[in-house]
């Protein structure tokens, strides 16, 4: 069973680290290995960091605790393999990274029923140090969510800054938030509430080719296999947990390959 210091040390020695990262990064990896929600799913966490050293980084792209059975212990080794490797190991913030959803769905309740309800503060204080989003070697946007409704490039996402403990810019809430949709064009209302859109073929081409990327990959929705498709190639969602009925997997970028790999 994890402690309290056992907690509190993973938390602080992973501040260390994400304090020297900007909110955008831009990471140059011949081989990559990208994983989508873990949502307390241990045996993906576990199956993900044993592939370490067949890659040059592992991209986690958030939403790492809530609604899972196991959410404190992946919560604390992923933060462990962070601090022990943080080249290799990049950890993206997700929706779920917020105290707000972590009140709704669950994560706020395991931590106080193992330490006290102060407890939560260092919980807070590390969502406030992830990163927003990667780039990866100069072709592949990795965030949670996609793209924003405004902003049609990387250039005018530049200003873009860590938030708090909850989100706090809107471009922010809707790269962590939107989903991509065949059945449009543009953009759209989205079911999970004002202020969050779809985004379509055409908005994520010109996001793209405006930013001299080549491919957008993102988690935030299960997929059956895990990995998905989107718009000819132009879009990928990646699923790791596989508490949703699904088969958990990530996926490996190397050049312009990639890969599904399952995480069974």
């Amino acid at each position: 069973m994890i402690s309290f210091r056992e907690f509190k040390e993973a938390i602080e020695s992973a501040i260390e680290v994400l304090r020297k990262e900007d909110a955008f990064l831009r990471l140059d990896r011949r081989r990559a290995l990208v994983v989508g929600d873990l949502h307390g799913d241990h045996s993906s966490l576990e199956a993900a960091l044993g592939r370490l050293d067949d890659y040059d980084a592992i991209v986690f792209l958030g939403d790492y605790v809530d609604r899972g059975p196991e959410q404190l212990e992946v919560f604390v080794d992923l933060l462990r393999a962070k601090a022990g490797d943080p080249e290799r190991v990049v950890t993206l913030r997700g929706n779920h990274e917020t105290t707000q959803m972590n009140h709704h769905y669950g994560f706020y309740e395991v931590v106080a029923r193992r330490f006290g309800h102060g407890a939560f503060g260092l919980v807070a204080s590390l969502y406030a140090e992830l990163p927003i989003a990667a780039v990866l070697n100069g072709s592949y946007l990795l965030v949670h969510g996609g793209i924003p409704m405004g902003p049609t490039s990387l250039e005018e996402l530049m200003p873009i800054r860590k938030q708090g403990e909850d989100l706090e810019d809107d471009d922010v809430i809707q790269m962590l938030w939107n989903d991509p949709d065949e059945s449009i064009e543009w953009f759209g209302p989205s079911w999970r509430g004002p202020g969050i859109y779809r985004y379509g073929r055409s908005a994520t081409q010109r996001f793209l080719s405006n930013s001299g990327l080549r491919c957008l990959v993102r988690a935030h929705e299960p997929v059956e296999e895990g990995v998905m498709e989107h718009f000819g190639g132009l879009a990928y969602t990646v699923f790791s947990c596989r508490h949703y009925g699904i088969s958990p997997a990530a996926l490996e970028i190397e050049g312009e390959a990639k890969r599904r790999v399952g995480l069974l």
